[in-house]
């Protein structure tokens, strides 16, 4: 039985008005996926649409050739599988649970008769879905443009933001999966985040040291993705324990925005 105050930990569940909100819980059930979980491949549908708790999802698009890059991570400031709601078939999308964790899901008939029925749900989902279109926008400008040590960063930075850890279980293979380069290269770069004290990596798990120095080194695209979400508090809209308000400020963006960061 899922209660109303699990859908607080959801930020397009939380977004909802209360009296639909109590409705939505009588219908989701709870969903645990693994580390590494393949839980939609190409060209299949999921039966329900899923909404993440703590739980982090990579969505990669994947080429004839096998190849394939990730477009989008989704934490618990979305949700997946809206592309039923929309009636369109599955693409070449494979979706894998980069963190395990736990999510919440309901049926997708049930969900698109309550999306046709309710203009809070509509307002939530248009909203979200065009905050995915510009990050995806965003996400293919960045890798045409910038460095991969740029790119590396704003990625562990992006994962992080959806994980209360500073530790990410993470192999140089699945990475060079996620950013579309070769391992040799994530190997390379990994070692030079290393050497300057940003992380430590070791038996496939890396390990954030200096957030500040990984904020300075990432390209723009990272605080473009912050204002886009337009907010830090991925794991839901209430407070964190254990966060203090700090300063953000890059070289490629000469101003200050009050963040949050973990201690």
């Amino acid at each position: 039985m899922v209660t109303v105050k699990e859908l607080d930990r959801n930020e397009l569940l939380f977004s909802l008005p209360n009296e639909l909100r109590e409705t939505l819980a009588s219908r989701l059930e709870p969903l645990s996926l693994a580390d590494g979980q393949v839980f939609q491949e190409v060209g299949t549908r999921n039966s329900h649409v899923i909404f993440p708790l703590s739980c982090i999802v990579s969505m990669d698009y994947v080429l004839k050739d096998s190849f394939s890059a990730e477009f989008l991570i989704v934490g618990s400031e979305g949700v997946i599988g809206l592309e039923t709601l929309f009636e369109q078939k599955p693409g070449p999308i494979r979706m894998v649970a980069l963190q395990g964790g736990t999510a919440l899901r309901i049926e997708h008939e049930e969900l698109r008769r309550r999306f046709h029925e309710s203009q809070a749900i509509q307002r939530s989902v248009f909203q979200y879905t065009y905050s995915q279109i510009r990050l995806m926008a965003q996400t293919i400008t960045c890798n045409c443009r910038h460095r991969l040590d740029q790119r590396m960063c704003r990625w562990i930075l992006s994962v992080q933001d959806r994980s209360p850890s500073r530790v990410i279980k993470i192999t140089h293979e699945m990475m060079s999966h996620f950013l579309g380069v070769r391992r040799e290269a994530v190997t390379n770069t990994v070692g030079r985040l290393q050497r300057d004290g940003m992380v430590e990596y070791s038996r496939g798990y890396l390990t954030v040291v200096n957030r500040a120095m990984l904020e300075n080194e990432a390209c723009e695209c990272y605080q473009a993705g912050i204002e886009v979400i337009a907010t830090r508090r991925l794991n839901g809209q209430v407070p964190r324990r254990g966060c203090e308000k700090v300063t953000y400020e890059t070289s490629c963006w000469n101003r200050q925005t009050p963040l949050e960061r973990r201690r």
